[in-house]
């Protein structure tokens, strides 16, 4: 019986085409899994600015509200990271998103500042746990010799919710008002929890829990999270400031940037995951990287929505397309059996760069009003600024590509 269900579970990982087949049904069900909850914190982080800025919060004081959810989740890491690989995965993201559920349902309920940030701490520690999870989860069921394409394709299920997460939650907040936005959102997590009680996780070698620190980080997977933490500097002030910066100008339906975006992103990704697979994630992200730092250019002389939408095609092609390559090389730096650790040091490098780039954009963008005249053109300038982390990042990547020759 246990020879059965070894084999039988082998050949689901290997999918229906043989060995280097990424589709297998797990494979499949945690798509849809990262589909529902990509949903959720689409809706949630697009809002989120609205509705502190409503509350009555400064620009710099948005960014600090939107970005405080890194407090915690790099808080839970070095306790978190040697429990991955320590217990079931499956076991651990149930319980990561049921806490990411139960914070949107109190994002409806809070009317105060310090009583959202208060939720968003407490949100920080589902999301520090569910998405090196999650990665780590669906890396068991993917062949070697596919994996950047396997993990790529994984995150399209990103780019469907994306395509009608941001749009979704901006009508909901504009016609009905916050909380029907989180209380729906919080429903794609029951959904996305009932997806992940039906997997069956392969069987797998697990260690004592730990904490060491070679089982908090992978040193391997360490310039990975640098460089994951450059881009999502830039990246998180897109997210937090996007909305606020459309509205100065006057830009009405906003939630196409999004929707361009994540469209693009269908095409993108799988194209940029075929490629490294064929010619090295290495020399993609030098193609990623520049087509990122030209969507803030194109942010930054934009005034009205077609200049939106030019940087939306260029952005899918820079931190749509360079993540999941960056989260490739840190669980490809490792065994199998140390893909927690790396999934964790790469998402620790990521909610560092959600935590700082808010912060420092909204206090940029405050620091530039009185030498543009105007919120708007400040706004423009913090644009600008932002490709600073970007080309520290070509800099790193220039220099893989050197030793990878």
């Amino acid at each position: 019986m246990a020879v059965e269900q070894n084999t039988q579970q082998a050949e689901e990982a290997e999918g229906p085409s043989g060995r280097d087949s990424i589709w297998s049904l797990p494979y499949v069900i945690l798509m849809a899994v990262n589909f529902f909850q990509s949903m959720a914190a689409f809706m949630a982080n697009t809002t989120l600015p609205v509705y502190a800025d409503r509350l009555g919060a400064t620009t710099s004081v948005v960014g600090v509200v939107v970005g405080s959810f890194a407090v915690t989740a790099l808080l839970i890491r070095p306790f978190a990271g040697p429990a991955f690989d320590s217990f079931s995965r499956k076991k651990l993201l149930i319980c990561a998103q049921a806490i990411i559920c139960t914070s949107l349902v109190l994002y409806g309920v809070v009317d105060t500042l310090p009583a959202l940030v208060a939720v968003r701490l407490f949100h920080g520690i589902g999301i520090g746990c569910g998405g090196p999870l999650a990665m780590s989860l669906v890396s068991e069921f993917l062949p070697e010799s596919r994996f950047a394409s396997g993990i790529s394709i994984y995150t399209l299920a990103q780019s469907f919710a994306q395509v009608i997460g941001p749009a979704t939650g901006i009508y909901l907040m504009e016609a009905f008002g916050f909380s029907p936005a989180y209380f729906l959102a919080a429903s794609f997590l029951l959904v996305a929890m009932c997806g992940i009680f039906t997997l069956r996780e392969p069987e797998r070698e697990l260690p004592p829990y730990e904490l060491k620190l070679n089982r908090m980080f992978a040193r391997e997977a360490l310039d990975k999270g640098f460089v994951l933490m450059l881009f999502a500097i830039s990246f998180s002030c897109m997210t937090a400031y996007l909305v606020l910066y459309a509205y100065e100008m006057g830009v009405e339906g906003v939630g196409l940037y999004f929707t361009v975006y994540a469209l693009c992103l269908l095409g993108t990704r799988p194209l940029f995951g075929k490629l490294a697979d064929r010619y090295g994630s290495e020399r993609m992200l030098l193609v990623g990287s520049v087509c990122f730092a030209a969507s803030y250019v194109s942010l930054s002389v934009a005034g009205d929505m077609a200049g939106l939408l030019v940087a939306a095609v260029l952005g899918s092609a820079g931190f749509g397309s360079c993540a999941p390559l960056i989260q490739t090389l840190a669980l490809g730096s490792v065994p199998a059996s140390r893909r927690g650790a790396a999934s964790n040091t790469s998402f620790t490098g990521l909610d560092l760069g959600m935590l700082i780039g808010p912060g420092v954009g909204g206090a940029v963008v405050e620091l530039l009003i009185p030498a543009t005249g105007s919120l708007e053109g400040a706004y423009s300038l913090m644009w600008i600024v932002m490709l600073v982390p970007l080309a520290l990042a070509f800099v790193v990547i220039v220099r893989w590509n050197i030793k990878r020759r």
